[in-house]
């Protein structure tokens, strides 16, 4: 009896209970729930049409400016440049989603935290984002201060010199903005304080001591050693290793170590070799590879700046810790290699070229002369080669970009890949990729059919291929310029396979543009020279298939889409 009793109280509770959230919820259809405010005015219990109109009848006919303030100074922000436009509606359909857009369960909890804890929402709006920055951009150069940190000069007789620093201000950017949008939100005007950190330098008393520290260690020196090579900080070098906090200043000693790194590091080097007859003889040894340990180095320059500080030695050594790093191939391996014959070759020659040109094809070949690529492995050209610039000995010569003929570094390097091509076709080697000229060169169809060509330009364009061959392969290099003849060889050990190029054609033939003149500082006035000859523009092909044994191992076709192509002339300008 007592259960039954039970069950219809908590049933007659739950009816109620079921009966009053219904009614609440009737009694907001249509209307903002309770406790909702926009900036300073109630809205609950409203439509969103009443809703807005109370929004619109607080916002200010015409912005105000807005001051930056710090300390007894303020900077007016011009809110009126900022094309502020706020969006009443907006932020009366949110109040309005407050409590019917996350579920049941989650629209009950906000209704219920809401109840207790009212709400009061900023109005929305929106805004020029770059002018903001731009306004708030001016201000902060004016208010913020580089801080200047003090020093100690080491003079040429007499005590060390201390020339004190001076305190700055760092101003937060990102929490301005936000405070600065948070107070247009919400129609509040006045001053927004600016977050301002103050950034303070080393004191008398740390001055004072670093002062003494460099004193006593202003006329001895460090010798940091590794193998052969030896580096000594004294001078002012060591003086500016003193920290202001009674230390060292180990940002600096980090730094020191990290150009010294620059000194020490290099990747393991290859050996690489030049073939001869039957034999591959040794003209560039293997190196291991060294990394420096910045971190060890950092602590031991402060154990010696330690020692130094104290009465002793003026003299403190320190061995830097490097890490070392095997060749893949030693000089020693050189027997191991596979080199034993001559398994492809690529010719071309560069007749009319100019002096830059010829310069930069040999500077290339020389590069490429000796490489190894082991087996199994990808050839990069643009890897093999390297960095094409002034720095690295490139002299400019005319190349051809955006449809004209310009000066250039490194002009004349497609010259070593279109070779190149034509050696890896010759040897059978599998291509890997491979980008036809834009234009037909006059270069790379002297004494050769058209579309044997490969162009490269780092580093989007490179020409590669697979070293399918069982053992290393060597490529050799032979530049004439005497003759304006360039030639690769590709050594190794052949496994039978023999390659064909056939069946060349050329369709789709079209006639060159107007001839083009290029004014030439180093020709004198009145004279010409032509460095490029009309060429029609052209589709080509040509079929390569490599076989061992009554067997296909590669087969390909490759095409070239030539534009047509104008006679160039250098027209002197020099007086």
């Amino acid at each position: 009896m007592r259960s039954n009793k039970a069950l219809i109280v908590l049933s007659s509770l739950a009816i109620i209970a079921s009966l009053l959230i219904s009614l609440y919820h009737l009694a907001y259809h249509n209307k903002i729930y309770p406790h909702a405010f926009a900036v300073s005015r109630e809205i609950s219990n409203l439509s969103l049409a009443a809703a807005e109109q109370t929004i619109i009848n607080q916002l200010p006919p015409t912005l105000p400016e807005l001051n930056l303030a710090f300390g007894s100074q303020t900077w007016p922000l011009d809110l009126a440049s900022l094309d502020i436009s706020y969006q009443a509606e907006v932020t009366a359909q949110e109040a309005y989603l407050f409590g019917r857009s996350n579920g049941i369960a989650g629209d009950m909890a906000s209704k219920w935290r809401r109840w207790w804890q009212p709400e009061t929402l900023a109005v929305k709006f929106s805004y020029n984002e770059a002018k903001l920055n731009e306004n708030i951009g001016a201000i902060i150069q004016i208010v913020a201060e580089p801080a200047i940190e003090p020093s100690l000069e080491l003079q040429t007789n007499g005590p060390i010199k201390l020339i004190p620093g001076k305190n700055g201000r760092i101003v937060n950017r990102e929490q301005l903005i936000n405070l600065v949008l948070n107070q247009i939100g919400y129609l509040n005007f006045n001053p927004v304080e600016m977050p301002v950190t103050m950034v303070m330098v080393a004191g008398p008393e740390n001055l004072s001591a670093a002062a003494a520290t460099a004193e006593a260690i202003k006329n001895k020196s460090l010798k940091l050693v590794y193998d052969d090579q030896l580096i000594i900080v004294k001078g002012q070098e060591l003086i500016d290793l003193i920290g202001w906090e009674g230390g060292w200043n180990e940002a600096e000693i980090a730094s020191q170590a990290a150009r010294i790194a620059q000194q020490i590091n290099r990747p393991a080097q290859d050996a690489v070799f030049q073939f001869s007859g039957q034999a591959v003889t040794q003209f560039k040894p293997a190196l291991p590879g060294r990394t420096l340990s910045q971190t060890a180095t950092t602590q031991a320059i402060i154990a010696a700046l330690e020692r130094l500080a104290a009465a002793g030695p003026n003299e403190q050594t320190v061995a830097l810790i490097v890490a070392e790093t095997a060749p893949k191939i030693t000089t020693e391996s050189v027997n191991n290699l596979g080199i034993k014959e001559l398994i492809g070759k690529g010719e071309s020659t560069f007749h009319g070229s100019i002096a830059s040109r010829k310069h930069n094809v040999a500077l290339t070949a020389g590069r490429l002369n000796g490489y190894l690529v082991p087996p199994g492995e990808v050839f990069s050209f643009n890897q093999a080669v390297g960095d094409i610039s002034q720095a690295t000995g490139y002299q400019s010569a005319y190349i051809i970009k955006d449809g004209r003929t310009i000066l250039g570094d490194g002009g004349g390097v497609c010259q070593d890949s279109t070779t190149m091509f034509r050696a890896a076709l010759n040897a059978g080697l599998e291509i890997v990729e491979r980008h036809p000229h834009s234009y037909r060169v006059s270069y790379y169809e002297q004494g050769s059919p058209v579309g044997i060509d490969a162009t490269v330009y780092s580093p989007t364009t490179d020409f590669k291929f697979r070293n399918d061959m069982p053992g290393h392969i060597l490529i050799q290099t032979q530049a004439d310029l005497t003759r304006n003849y360039l030639k690769i060889e590709i050594y190794g050990t052949g496994d039978g396979r023999k390659a064909t190029l056939s069946n060349f054609r050329l369709w789709g033939q079209t006639p060159p543009p107007p001839d083009l003149y290029v004014d030439d500082p180093t020709l004198p006035i009145g004279q010409t020279r032509q460095v490029d000859w009309k060429a029609t523009g052209a589709k080509a092909a040509f079929d390569w298939k490599v076989e061992r044994g009554g067997e296909i191992i590669h087969q390909k076709t490759f095409y070239s889409s030539y534009q047509p192509w104008q006679a160039v002339y250098l027209k002197g300008t020099q007086i």
